[in-house]
């Protein structure tokens, strides 16, 4: 009897521990946050030196005309919008093309890290409206989200805005 109790409470530890690593290895870690079993387990506890560390960068002809922290793009100003029945907030994309001194340009290609997504939305500088936003992520990054912007086109995690 005592080696069956000792076989069922095996098999439980087991399965809780193969549990736990499924559920550590689910959970992406934001860009730039440390890789490995150990870096996932301590994504959520170290998510707030991760997006530190997270910029967005736009840039013209390849030369860098503003770099944008989490925390300098939504002090740009936080706007809710509400895209294809979810609730988005983040700064407006012309309002970040603002602040980085951008007036007009003929299109606007966003980068991001591509892990979850194709990584890569071009959008003529005309389709962009005050409701087409940089989502903030629970993540620490940011993500295209506007009416024009199907959901399967999001970029996530955002590295660079190119204008042209």
């Amino acid at each position: 009897m005592r080696s069956r109790i000792t076989l069922i409470v095996g098999a439980l530890l087991l399965a809780a521990v193969a549990g736990g690593a499924w559920w550590f290895e689910s959970v992406e870690p934001a860009p730039n946050a440390p890789s490995g079993a150990a870096g996932s387990a301590a994504t959520t506890a170290t998510s707030t030196a991760s997006t530190s560390a997270y910029r967005v960068k736009v840039t013209r002809g390849g030369r860098v005309l503003a770099t944008f922290g989490l925390a300098q793009l939504e002090g740009i100003g936080m706007k809710q919008v509400t895209v294809q029945g979810g609730t988005e907030t983040g700064p407006a994309l012309l309002d970040v093309l603002g602040a980085a001194g951008v007036e007009s340009c003929s299109t606007v290609t966003i980068l991001g890290s591509g892990a979850r997504d194709s990584g890569r939305l071009e959008i003529a500088f005309a389709d962009i409206g005050p409701d087409t936003v940089l989502d903030v992520a629970k993540r620490g990054t940011v993500k295209v989200a506007g009416p024009n912007i199907p959901r399967e086109s999001r970029v996530r995690d955002i590295t660079e805005i190119q204008v042209r």
